[in-house]
């Protein structure tokens, strides 16, 4: 069933139905859409349809193995309860049905995603082989956006609104970069290094092609939560020597490239762009943002409009009615779920989020097994990533931030009382599936003191 569950999440992932370039290259994956994402006459996706089979299959096997986390499934649940609940409040208030479900759906499946993880994986093992078919989906939608770029999209790279895949591919190539990186802390050699530093330009490259300025802010952010919650040890003492050594080069890189046109500092222009560049797009993202504040003022600032229910446009210079969905699926997520939810149904909604970031960082900073502490960094990390993605660029209407927030999730459900690092579980569960683990080191000239684990 790992097997299973990780090659729908894979094929999902490499879906390029709505990819830029399936006009000018074809879309050989987009087969996925009509097997798996089309809705079934019971109004339900088959992609959905196995995941509760799967669910429901491994449900009981999952729970004789180590129950789930408590306040996690407590966390789900209540996102699960909000969503239904302002659902039917929105209907109740006039909301179009279509719409409703057309925003809701994804939120629902996500939910469902968590838990078939959850169910399913039994072994830190098994998250980190998740993490090797997340990292093909971003190898294969990379070298599309390569392949675009030397055949057809080289013209329009930086021009505002464009790109050669899709929006949320900024999710699996930031996470394929974070995943890496962490790889190459935890098995170094020579070779590995030079592996994953040819794959991390691979992916780096691909980003900047595909001109979504907000995917450096995303990597930017996910190191930084990335090295809060990496363990104390001889690998972050290691990482703090390099970047010191790396230092002078970046203050260099950044004083000298600042507002500068030439290709190297192409990263650079993307990032500062982000909050000083005002152009056509940045203009309509700030009305659009006044009109979910107007929204969330005008109908309930606790309750909110309810699903099914447009947003408020408070101007339309910037108008993309052609696109029939505009009023009901904003860009900024975040102040999209305030406007439709308020803050009450927020609350429900973002529960999860610090929660999924609290345990597993806790299995990062506690575990004995160095494939638990592997995985569960990610598990933090990638959670910043995916809010960056709700507030800038329709995360949550978009497959890849939600599922990535569902493994992360289904991490904070199951690994915690698999490694023994919340309810008091049974030290063999910790060990399942994995070589027995030294004791930890002490550090030398400290009696009796364990150092933090190392990622080796």
């Amino acid at each position: 069933m790992v097997r299973l569950v990780s090659l729908l999440l894979f094929l999902v992932f490499v879906d390029d139905d709505s990819c830029a370039y399936r006009l000018h290259l074809g879309a050989p994956m987009a087969w996925v859409t009509n097997v798996l994402l089309v809705p079934s006459p019971i109004k339900i996706r088959p992609f959905d349809l196995i995941m509760l089979v799967i669910l429901i299959m491994g449900s009981s096997q999952a729970r004789a193995k180590a129950p789930l986390v408590a306040p996690m499934r407590n966390a789900l649940f209540l996102m699960l309860g909000t969503t239904v609940f302002w659902l039917l409040y929105g209907l109740a208030r006039g909301g179009e049905f279509r719409f409703a479900t057309w925003q809701t759906y994804l939120i629902l499946s996500t939910v469902l995603v968590a838990f078939t993880v959850a169910a399913t994986f039994r072994t830190p093992a098994d998250f980190c082989g998740l993490g090797k078919w997340l990292l093909a989906a971003a190898i294969y939608r990379a070298a599309m956006c390569w392949i675009s770029y030397f055949t057809w999209g080289r013209e329009i790279v930086g021009q505002s609104g464009a790109y050669l895949t899709n929006h949320d591919d900024t999710i699996i190539w930031v996470d394929g970069l974070l995943l890496l990186i962490v790889h190459s802390l935890d098995r170094r050699s020579f070779k590995n290094l030079l592996r994953n530093g040819a794959l991390m330009m691979f992916f780096m490259i691909a980003i900047q092609w595909n001109s979504r300025r907000l995917a450096w802010v995303s990597l930017m952010m996910g190191l930084v939560v990335l090295y809060a919650v990496f363990p104390f040890g001889v690998a972050k003492r290691r990482i703090n020597r390099m970047a010191m050594s790396f230092l002078p080069v970046i203050v260099l890189y950044v004083a000298v490239g600042w507002g500068r046109q030439e290709r190297i500092f192409l990263p650079l222009k993307s990032l500062s762009s982000v909050s000083t560049k005002e152009d056509a797009s940045t203009l309509a993202r700030n009305a659009e943002n006044l009109g979910l504040i107007a929204t969330a003022n005008t109908s309930s600032f606790v309750m909110g409009a309810g699903w099914g229910k447009p947003y408020i446009p408070l101007t339309m210079k910037y108008d993309i009615s052609s696109f029939e969905l505009w009023q009901y699926v904003p860009h900024n997520s975040i102040l999209g779920l305030l406007a439709f939810t308020g803050v009450v149904g927020f609350v429900g909604f973002w529960t999860a989020i610090p929660t999924s970031v609290f345990l597993n960082a806790r299995v990062a900073r506690m575990a004995s097994d160095p494939r638990a502490r592997s995985a569960a960094l990610i598990g933090v990390a990638q959670v910043i990533v995916c809010a960056n993605q709700l507030y800038g660029d329709m995360g949550i209407f978009f497959i890849k931030p939600m599922y990535v927030l569902a493994v992360s999730y289904a991490m904070a459900l199951r690994m915690p009382r698999l490694v023994g690092v919340w309810g008091g579980a049974a030290p063999k569960a910790a060990g399942a599936g994995a070589a027995p683990q030294p004791p930890a080191r002490t550090r030398p000239g400290v009696r009796g003191r364990a150092a933090g684990p190392d990622v080796t």
